[in-house]
């Protein structure tokens, strides 16, 4: 399993994973075997996928129709308790980037998540990335483009990562809130930032972010790695 349950929250991390032995920088495995490991968690089964149909009662007159009848419940209730019980929670925290000191941030290991997030390409075309992850034609990722080439490369789409981050804390996006982690309520706000009419302040967002960072620099050690 690639999660770990703690009071009903999948815990996700890179700390093991599919790029075990394969990537040789700590911090970019980190990062690969997150996403790696959080789209598994994303695939797990979901209930109308596998419950269990209710079973056929006999409503007929024979005098062991109501014993048989409740046989068949009990049963299918058994059934579907230990499966419901088996299920991941619907809420999750997804670790993609190791733990560092208060107010630091691994570029390596979000440059990774951005490399694997992306389909291990290190840029896409903004119509490209928006047929791959757009969930309609309301939504575009062209607020990502920090330097306005019509293309998405891995340091611009990593802002979106630690925005992401940020915003799982509070509504307000804040750097002191970054810790490597992001839950479904960043993963959301982030979504809502794509939406068009909030193109300006996403934006302003993203490009604040790549700056203060300095994820363009980032890029090239990744890249020379």
């Amino acid at each position: 399993m690639v999660f770990e349950v703690s009071g009903n929250v999948a815990k996700i991390d890179g700390s093991k994973g599919k790029y075990d032995n394969k990537v040789t920088n700590p911090s970019v495995r980190y990062g690969r075997n997150a996403v790696e490991n959080y789209y598994t968690y994303l695939e797990q089964p979901l209930i109308a996928d596998t419950m269990n149909t209710a079973p056929i009662l006999d409503f007929g007159l024979s005098p062991d129709a109501p014993q048989k009848n409740g046989d068949k419940l009990e049963k299918f209730l058994k059934e579907n308790d230990e499966y419901l019980s088996a299920l991941p929670p619907l809420e999750f925290e997804y670790r993609y980037m190791p733990v560092m000191p208060k107010g630091q941030v691994d570029k390596a290991a979000v440059l990774g998540a951005a490399y694997e997030e992306m389909g291990g390409v290190k840029e896409l075309d903004v119509k490209e990335l928006d047929a791959r992850f757009a969930p309609d034609k309301s939504f575009t990722s062209e607020a990502l483009d920090v330097n306005k080439d019509g293309k998405i490369d891995i340091a611009e789409y990593s802002s979106s990562i630690l925005a992401a981050d940020m915003l799982s804390k509070a509504d307000v996006p804040n750097p002191a809130n970054i810790d490597g982690t992001i839950n479904k309520k960043g993963f959301d706000a982030v979504l809502a930032y794509t939406q068009k009419s909030k193109a300006a302040a996403a934006a302003k967002l993203y490009s604040n972010i790549y700056n203060t960072y300095n994820l363009g620099e980032a890029q090239k050690e990744f890249n020379a790695g």
